[in-house]
């Protein structure tokens, strides 16, 4: 009792990453320990197997070798038996609340503590990350940028030419108004509208093209606002990081946790989904696609063949480093990994 009271004032005196680093070295240590009276265990099971054996075939015609045998085998079928039986199971419903709670059973082992403690923080650290960044990002766009962009192009004309509608989007104009030239017309030889001269069509497409010159002058603006906005967001993410170490060393240790849970053949199977996505044949529309939004989303101005370049040579790379991290290192990281790849290839 003394001892649990020094080691709970000790915990309340440490700090939360102390905390943390203290609990892990134990847990460690603790799987250590573990792992060597296992060791000790089959090794001297395997002697007494082996003894058994021997004693078997020299004396099994006598009564009391017959008797040791049938004690031998009923201990050995209660040694045999399933450990998690003698702990009784919790209900789904008391697991979950103990989980909301955070309350802890002495009869949990050390180490599920020690990663329940840290995935419960990696999980806060990690919406902490996703919404602080968006919420700067969001403040800066929308109510810092907008209308300070707003105001200075009507005030400043060299910063009303900067975002001017530009050659591409004129181009764009263009089909848009031949688009809506068309449409009136097949409405008037439809019956849908009534017959207009040429003024007047003229007109509606004037008070048209006015509104696209518009609409694209605030999707430069918007452009240009999203350039700063990310990096305020880049810049608040990298401080979230250097500045909270140790819940990136809790981050990283449930990720490591939670790779290490997963089985050989689900490691093999996201291996193979995420090289598929990214690098497959199928995979150039889908970088062409992220490419455009990327450029539409900054407003750059980029030609099709630029963007042809870059698929043909970047994931081409990209594709030769993973085969080759895949071929030479994967097979010292996890053998049994690699094996079902070298099966896949060869069928």
């Amino acid at each position: 009792m003394v001892e649990d009271q020094l080691e709970v004032s000790s915990d309340e005196e440490l700090s939360q990453g102390d905390k943390f680093e203290e609990w892990k070295r134990r847990a460690e240590a603790i799987v250590e320990l573990r792992e060597a009276q296992e060791d000790m265990m089959n090794e001297e099971s395997r002697r007494w197997e082996d003894w058994l054996v021997d004693g078997n075939n020299h004396v099994s015609d006598s009564s009391w070798s017959q008797d040791w045998d049938s004690g031998v085998g009923n201990s050995r079928e209660d040694v045999q038996a399933d450990p998690s039986e003698m702990i009784p199971e919790k209900g789904f419903i008391e697991s979950v609340r103990d989980l909301v709670i955070g309350e802890e059973d002495d009869d949990m082992l050390y180490e599920d503590r020690v990663f329940r403690f840290a995935s419960l923080n990696s999980a806060k650290f990690l919406a902490v990350l996703i919404i602080i960044p968006w919420a700067l990002d969001f403040l800066v766009h929308d109510y810092v940028l907008m209308p300070f962009l707003d105001r200075y192009v009507k005030t400043v004309p060299l910063a009303a030419q900067i975002f001017d509608v530009r050659r591409n989007q004129k181009l764009e104009m263009v089909k848009e108004l031949k688009m809506d030239k068309a449409r009136y017309r097949l409405e008037v030889e439809i019956g849908k509208s009534p017959s207009l001269s040429d003024e007047e069509v003229w007109w509606e497409l004037r008070h048209k093209a006015l509104e696209l010159r518009d609409e694209w002058r605030l999707e430069n603006r918007r452009a240009f606002a999203n350039i700063w906005s990310d990096m305020v967001f880049g810049i608040s993410l990298f401080i979230l990081l250097y500045f909270n170490q140790t819940k990136v060393a809790l981050l990283k240790f449930t990720g490591y946790k939670l790779l290490n849970n997963i089985s050989d053949t689900g490691k093999a199977l996201l291996i193979i989904l995420i090289t598929d996505i990214f690098l497959g044949y199928h995979s150039e529309s889908g970088w062409q696609t992220l490419l455009e939004i990327i450029v539409e989303h900054y407003g750059l101005q980029v030609d099709q063949s630029t963007i042809t370049i870059f698929i043909c040579l970047v994931p081409v790379i990209i594709d030769a480093c993973v085969k080759l991290w895949l071929f030479k290192f994967l097979p010292r990281l996890s053998p049994k990994v690699a094996n079902i790849f070298r099966e896949m290839k060869r069928h």
